[in-house]
């Protein structure tokens, strides 16, 4: 979006609210920082966006001002988490919160943002500081969802299209909520296309789709590596390349997926995992007495109210748990 001048003189601009009357909408009210100074441009949270190649915009910040320089810059880029899910609807609890800032001293009365390097997002907060004066704008970087036809050709040409049901499954290629233009983010603190969780995304991992996949691909090598380890414990002629395919995804959820039948001498799946097929990576492990002799639709009626709690909703009576076992029958299509 491209910045309009400001023609008016905005000295002092002090904190205002402005209420959206239609019924029904997502934003009630809007409160207005306190910027101040008089700026050539940017308008007071004017909206930037990052693009859907994951391109930080042109943003450029210009005062106004007959006192000498040098002019000492300083800016901040923050942002709070809010859970989303995949649902266009508004926001829920704060999970989380980011940040990331600068300072430097330069001559002249006008900087671009793009040279914050960085591909991040939320309220950018630029201050001006010059014989005795202070300037201070703030403006809104946001983002713009690729197109999953976009996401797939990233992956291809990275050789890592095994990652692509991973994203299928975790955000149904979705980076941005469309209705906010702010990343995806799950209650258990999962960001964007891949939900990274842990270790936990660094600020651009959040907010550039590129470096999530990144993150993601590199992941999932450490995953299968770990998988690997854990299957050529009882020799490589042990299992098959599909074995390891789900060992890696269920480590990639969460846990191991094999163990070993020591009296068939073979790799099985963990037998003490049922899964509640209407869900992606919830079970109940059925050596927990109040499990076990219990069907699937018993204890999917018992703990389904429960769910939405997560890990609160985990108790004695409602022994449910989060598997990577579960997940990868999910992604597999079992």
């Amino acid at each position: 979006m491209t910045a309009h001048k400001n023609h008016g003189k905005k000295k002092g601009n002090k904190t205002a609210g402005t209420t959206n009357k239609t019924n029904g909408s997502v934003i009630k009210v809007v409160v207005k920082p306190n910027d101040v100074g008089e700026w050539v441009k940017p308008n007071t949270l004017d909206k930037f966006y990052i693009d859907d190649e994951a391109v930080f915009p042109s943003i450029d910040f210009e005062i106004k001002t007959d006192v000498p320089g040098p002019y000492k810059w300083s800016w901040i880029m923050a942002w709070d988490a809010h859970v989303s899910g995949l649902r266009e609807r508004a926001r829920g609890a704060k999970v989380a919160s980011f940040s990331q800032k600068g300072s430097f001293i330069q001559a002249g009365t006008s900087w671009n943002a793009k040279s914050i390097n960085s591909v991040v997002g939320g309220k950018l907060i630029v201050t001006v500081d010059v014989g005795g004066q202070k300037f201070q704008r703030t403006v809104v970087v946001l983002g713009k969802q690729p197109a999953p036809a976009k996401i797939k050709a990233y992956l291809e040409a990275r050789d890592a299209t095994a990652l692509e049901k991973l994203v299928a499954q975790e955000s149904r290629f979705k980076h941005f909520i469309e209705l906010d233009s702010e990343p995806v983010v799950a209650g258990d603190k999962g960001y964007g296309l891949t939900q990274l969780t842990r270790p936990v995304p660094t600020f651009s991992q959040i907010w550039s789709w590129k470096e999530n996949l990144d993150a993601g691909i590199a992941l999932v090598a450490v995953k299968k590596k770990e998988a690997k380890r854990h299957l050529d414990s009882h020799g490589a002629s042990s299992y098959t390349q599909d074995m390891l395919d789900l060992e890696t995804i269920s480590r990639w959820n969460g846990g191991s997926y094999h163990e070993w039948n020591s009296t068939e001498k073979k790799w099985q799946r963990k037998n003490n995992i049922l899964c509640d097929k209407a869900t992606g990576n919830i079970g109940w492990d059925t050596g927990v007495a109040v499990n076990s002799n219990k069907t699937e639709a018993d204890l999917h009626e018992r703990d389904k109210e429960e769910y939405k709690k997560m890990k609160a909703g985990q108790t004695a009576e409602h022994p449910w748990t989060y598997t990577g076992v579960c997940y990868a029958d999910h992604v597999a299509g079992d």
